[in-house]
């Protein structure tokens, strides 16, 4: 009697074979459910560090841009004073090869206006700033040079460069003392530059923006728009769009996260140079 009552418990604490194939699946189901969560945190998280990072690369672009178009046409105020001397003839002898006579800003309108734009920036230097978008100082290989100690010296250079492009997806800057432009930020997928121009030399009041090919004379140019359209690394972002730097839709199917970024920059010297 005591045998079979044992025997019996023992046959009731085992599994049957359904119990155990439903066992399983809701185990894979709880696994499935947690590896697709894992991967949504995933790809979230990754989409997170795209716009961390794309925010973080313009604001650097944008503070260097604006660090040099600021600049923009500077000269010295006494320009006979002791401490700096400069050029002040109609031609505004710069003792540079490469640019030879003084300039604020030009610009290059990219073939048909929807790649990337070139931008050039020339100013003045001065004993407290007289190094280019890349912290060198002008003139090393353009044809001339800079003595910060005596600016006044016949010799020196008397305007520095900046010039901004795109190649090889990233932004780069070519400035009086680099012959190769080098790389600042990347991920760029379009450098677009328009200029927002006055009704004469005389004026500062911006009547209008125009491209590089549209602008009849530099000299009457009051401020400068920034267009940056960024792409990030990673391809979490399937069926992503974005507004594009002429205000259109786009549609992107390879993942990657786009933002534009858009920036006006006043400047603020007397652009009487041509």
């Amino acid at each position: 009697m005591t045998r079979q009552v044992i025997t019996q418990g023992l046959r009731q604490a085992g599994l049957t074979l359904v119990e155990f194939l439903v066992a399983l699946v809701i185990g894979m189901l709880v696994v499935l459910a947690s590896v697709a969560t894992m991967l949504g945190v995933r790809s979230v998280a990754m989409a997170g560090d795209d716009v961390n990072a794309l925010n973080q690369s313009s604001a650097l672009a944008f503070r260097l841009l604006g660090q040099q178009i600021r600049q923009a046409g500077y000269t010295p105020i006494d320009a006979t004073g002791p401490l700096y001397h400069f050029d002040v003839d109609p031609g505004r002898s710069t003792n540079l090869t490469g640019e030879p006579a003084f300039f604020a800003i030009k610009g290059v309108e990219s073939p048909g206006g929807s790649a990337n734009d070139r931008l050039k920036i020339g100013y003045a230097p001065n004993p407290d700033h007289f190094k280019d978008c890349l912290g060198q100082e002008p003139g090393r290989n353009s044809g001339g040079k800079y003595d910060a100690a005596d600016p006044a010296a016949p010799g020196s250079a008397r305007l520095i460069t900046s010039e901004f492009s795109v190649a090889d997806g990233a932004l780069r800057c070519q400035g009086s003392g680099n012959t190769k432009p080098q790389p600042v930020i990347d991920g760029v997928e379009r450098f677009d530059v328009m200029y927002g121009v006055s009704a004469g030399v005389g004026s500062r009041q911006v009547v209008r923006y125009v491209r590089a090919d549209q602008v009849a004379e530099f000299a009457s140019v009051r401020t400068v728009r920034v267009c940056l359209q960024l792409a990030g690394t990673s391809r979490n972002n399937p069926g992503g769009s974005h507004v594009d730097c002429d205000g259109k839709p786009r549609a992107s199917s390879d993942g990657r996260l786009r933002r534009v970024y858009t920036a006006v920059f006043s400047l603020r010297n007397d652009l009487g140079a041509p």
